[in-house]
């Protein structure tokens, strides 16, 4: 790879969180950020064209979601993130009148109710989806504005939650500290002139100043980099295991991170992701997503390149 990758760091920091603990060479930190370019771009080529079919120079939010509206669990951590955003944006601004409340003394208890309301008011309106049941009814029954959860979308995020304690299980307080800071990277964090820039937009298409767009594709990005990690730490354990099957070399075990960040004496250290896995990994999530084209003729197709 000739260019240098813009997000070199921060791909790195999101490799490690997925389980990759040795240094990456930039061959393969440049491939990934290849992908996520790509993917990043034909999201937004087909937002704007959304965007462009109800008469709109601009995309929103529901142009991005609409791409992976099949995929309920990453619709429901989508919803849940601009729901956690929407509080914290509430949060602030209440914490500005906390004095004023106060000072009101008999209306601050009407006023914490009001506020109870507008919290309400404002998740709903961060997570309701135009194609969702309930974008129907102006109204919602009373109750808490928490969104349901089915049961395969539920024991999704019980996966991710198991698979993040048990590489966290066995770390030193320095090694969480790293791993929790390493949680935080992101393209669009503190990089939005850059991001812009590196992916086109505001040439390939535009957004709204007021929608989440940077945050929703922040959020993707990530996980994009995370699932072709994990896939490609796969791929190098099963090629592992085959070459120690052939050769009679030691095998290298998996167990959460600890073998990965403190290897056992005697253990041989694991080599670093190759690109080689990393495009293995890619095709995989292309030939996932092309097994639900649409059927034509008599053969599968699929319309430009596949969410990752």
């Amino acid at each position: 790879m000739s260019k240098l990758p813009v997000f070199a760091a921060e791909i790195r920091q999101m490799m490690y969180v997925a389980g990759e603990t040795e240094s990456i060479s930039q061959d393969t930190v440049a491939l990934v950020e290849s992908i996520i370019k790509d993917q990043v771009i034909h999201m937004i080529t087909i937002a704007d064209e959304l965007a462009s079919r109800r008469g709109s120079r601009v995309f929103s939010n529901n142009d991005l979601i609409f791409q992976f509206r099949h995929d309920a669990a990453r619709v429901e951590r989508i919803q849940k993130f601009l729901a956690l955003k929407a509080l914290r944006k509430l949060s602030k601004d209440d914490e500005e009148d906390i004095e004023k409340a106060e000072a009101q003394g008999a209306d601050a208890m009407q006023r914490g109710s009001a506020d109870s309301l507008e919290m309400s008011q404002a998740v709903v309106a961060a997570t309701r989806l135009p194609w969702d049941a309930n974008a129907l009814y102006t109204e919602l029954p009373p109750g808490p504005a928490d969104l349901i959860v089915s049961g395969e979308q539920d024991a999704t995020n019980l996966a991710k939650l198991r698979a993040a304690d048990a590489k966290t299980l066995n770390m030193t307080v320095a090694e969480y500290a790293t791993w929790s800071e390493c949680r935080h990277a992101s393209f669009t964090k503190r990089r939005v002139v850059r991001f812009r820039q590196w992916c086109g937009l505001g040439v390939v298409g535009d957004h709204k100043v007021t929608d989440d767009v940077l945050d929703i594709l922040g959020f993707l990005t990530g996980e994009m980099v995370q699932r072709l990690t994990g896939l490609a730490l796969a791929f190098q354990e099963r090629e592992i295991c085959r070459r120690a099957s052939l050769h009679g070399e030691q095998k290298i075990e998996r167990k959460g991170l600890e073998s990965l960040l403190r290897p056992e004496s005697g253990q041989q250290r694991r080599s670093p992701v190759d690109w080689r896995h990393i495009q293995q990994a890619y095709d995989v999530t292309q030939i996932e997503r092309a097994a639900g084209g649409v059927r034509r003729r008599g053969m599968w197709t699929k319309k430009g390149l596949c969410l990752i």
